[in-house]
């Protein structure tokens, strides 16, 4: 039906002043996070729910290498029972509305896992790219679009645990975060309120 018709393509905006690049062990420190192992980041509104793909998610923490690997996870969490059966060493934020300690968190992580299987926009992944992470996502979903593969992130092509853990797994050992941060922060400017508008305006 739309074939014969432009198609203009709007994102969400994100506060991009308020989320910031902040030196990793400095949040760490501030969050009383005390690990050495990498950090993985997982967070949503509600994390839990199957299209977030918190099943494929779930699958692959079960096959992680728990002795290299630290979550921290954010949202309305129904249940941290799960989590401890797999016993793998986490924290759990719990639902965060304050932008700033929400900032701590993605700065606190290594990397933040956009796993969701059907997903307009989903802010956080956006966000954590305001602060420099590096993200894991599915392809043809909303992430993809943006995130170049290896460059600003990890981009998996089939919706599947295994393949996510890969991902995982070279963004941890492979890619080179600290000299990567400002280029994935830069590239997070295209959701500025101001540019967002501008395009509205445009149209």
């Amino acid at each position: 039906m739309l074939k014969d018709f432009k198609i203009d393509n709007i994102y969400n905006n994100i506060d991009f002043e308020n989320f910031k690049l902040i030196e990793k062990e400095n949040a760490k420190l501030i969050l009383k996070i005390n690990t050495n192992k990498k950090i993985i980041l997982f967070g949503a509104n509600n994390p839990q729910l199957e299209r977030k793909g918190w099943k494929i998610f779930l699958q692959t923490l079960k096959k992680i290498d728990k002795t290299k690997y630290f979550l921290i996870i954010f949202g309305k969490f129904w249940s941290d029972e799960i989590l401890e059966n797999i016993d793998i060493e986490y924290k759990n934020f719990g639902q965060v509305s304050d932008k700033k300690f929400l900032n701590l968190i993605y700065s606190s992580s290594d990397m933040f896992i956009a796993a969701s299987i059907q997903e307009a926009f989903g802010k956080t992944w956006a966000e954590a790219m305001a602060c420099g992470l590096p993200i894991v996502c599915f392809k043809e979903t909303s992430a993809a679009e943006i995130i170049e593969h290896k460059l600003d992130g990890y981009v998996v092509n089939k919706i599947d645990e295994d393949k996510l853990l890969e991902g995982i797994n070279w963004l941890a050992s492979s890619y080179d975060h600290l000299n990567n941060k400002g280029r994935i922060r830069n590239k997070a400017k295209m959701f500025e309120a101001q540019k967002i508008a501008n395009n509205y305006i445009e149209i």
